[in-house]
């Protein structure tokens, strides 16, 4: 049903941030990099790109930080062996489960590993997201199916039931290590960042709602995390 879900959100996404092939099969959509991808603006051509304090410099403070906790988020799904940088294949392996095809996906990592070394940094992120903001609407990056609460809500209590599994209402570190480890590729390192992205109230465990906001806020946490008995 998650999987059957994610194609109804992708079918909705707006054209203006999206360029659609022609799906494999009628009930698949499958999409291109975000357009404004694909071609860098004229000022990045002529000149290097402004760093992400360069830009926060000319928009307020509050939706600067916005944009950097929601890269710093999205970052941390994507970094699944936790060594602080994010691999070629390990945004192919995030994104291509999103319906994007492998020439987008190098698109989309080209763009956003300003330095050409290979790897995008936490900065370099949160750059793209401040200068692609199709970026922070994107399947398997944004929010861009906050419009799904209902059926969004109805995963996430699928899932924190399967991971909660001393049935106490919250879900532990241990607990959310046990499933990732079961199901995912996640270091103990990424693991441990997830954890603290899901916990808000700093309580040390995950409440329904923190899972909840979460899946609704990250498009890329719900698709990473949502693997398990019970959810697809």
């Amino acid at each position: 049903r998650f999987v059957a879900l994610s194609h109804k959100m992708l079918a909705l996404v707006s054209t203006a941030a999206l360029s659609f092939l022609v799906p494999p099969a009628p009930s698949v959509r499958v999409h291109t990099a975000p357009a404004a991808l694909r071609v860098a603006p004229l000022s990045m051509a002529e000149s290097p790109a402004a760093g992400a304090e360069e830009l926060c410099d000319i928009m307020p403070a509050s939706v600067c930080e916005e944009i950097y906790s929601d890269a710093d988020a999205v970052f941390s799904v994507i970094d699944e062996n936790g060594d602080g940088s994010i691999s070629l294949p390990e945004l192919k392996k995030h994104l291509l489960k999103s319906g994007y095809n492998e020439v987008a996906v190098e698109k989309v990592f080209a763009k956003l590993d300003i330095d050409g070394d290979g790897e995008i940094t936490p900065e370099e992120l949160r750059q793209g997201f401040l200068q692609y903001t199709p970026l922070r609407s994107a399947p398997g990056l944004g929010a861009y199916n906050s419009q799904f609460i209902d059926e969004i809500h109805e995963d996430a209590d699928t899932l924190f039931n399967s991971i909660d599994a001393d049935g106490s209402g919250e879900i532990s570190k241990e607990e959310l290590r046990e499933h990732l480890k079961t199901f995912t590729k996640y270091s103990y390192k990424a693991i441990s960042k997830i954890f603290k992205l899901l916990d808000v109230n700093k309580d040390g465990d995950i409440e329904k709602k923190e899972l909840r906001d979460a899946f609704v806020k990250y498009s890329a946490l719900r698709q990473a995390i949502g693997e398990g008995p019970n959810f697809k």
